[in-house]
């Protein structure tokens, strides 16, 4: 594969992923009961996403390798919980389903804190990487904000930073592929 074809990849995934999290978040806010779980393709999307992102930054720094590696790991472990909270969870009683939050609840904001502190040293990065990538950056890191500490937020403010995320995956993804077409 080479470099052009790796960036378009790159920005169709990232596209992919947010348009996933605009989808997942509104139809759990309008029909929790019917909503397909979406949610479970946004980090998948962003772990083939991201890397072609993070080449086209051309930032070598040591905050710009802590960013990526925290990223890539928050995006890991979300993978993992957005299992659990998508396709586990629901089919479990209520009992039981508190019982595996609980034992799992310290893994979940370690993954949320993860999360958190990328999109923050994302946001730092990108600041000189253009209009684009800098206001991405910004709703990254604003929606990131509910979105890593859902329990600490009410759910309004999570699906706001769910869909605040997204619309940041969907810019970035259509600048990385609008930046490749214009090669």
């Amino acid at each position: 594969m080479n470099s052009d074809m790796f960036a378009r990849l790159s920005g169709v995934m990232l596209c992919l992923a947010g348009a996933a999290y605009i989808a997942d978040t509104v139809l759990d806010a309008l029909a929790p009961q019917i909503s397909p779980g979406l949610g479970v393709l946004v980090p998948v999307f962003g772990l083939v996403g991201f890397p072609g992102f993070w080449l086209s930054l051309r930032s070598r720094t040591a905050i710009a390798l802590a960013a990526y590696l925290l990223g890539m790991l928050g995006l890991a472990g979300l993978v993992v919980v957005t299992f659990l909270g998508n396709q586990v969870f629901p089919d479990l009683t209520p009992q039981i389903a508190g019982e595996a939050a609980a034992v799992a609840g310290p893994w979940f904001l370690v993954v949320g804190v993860t999360f958190l502190l990328s999109a923050f040293l994302l946001l730092r990065v990108c600041w000189t990487a253009g209009l684009a990538n800098r206001i991405g950056a910004f709703l990254y890191a604003v929606g990131a904000i509910p979105v890593s500490l859902p329990p600490l937020m009410p759910d309004e403010l999570v699906a706001f930073g769910g869909v605040t995320v997204g619309v940041a995956l969907l810019v970035w993804g259509g600048c990385s592929m609008r930046a490749q077409s214009m090669q």
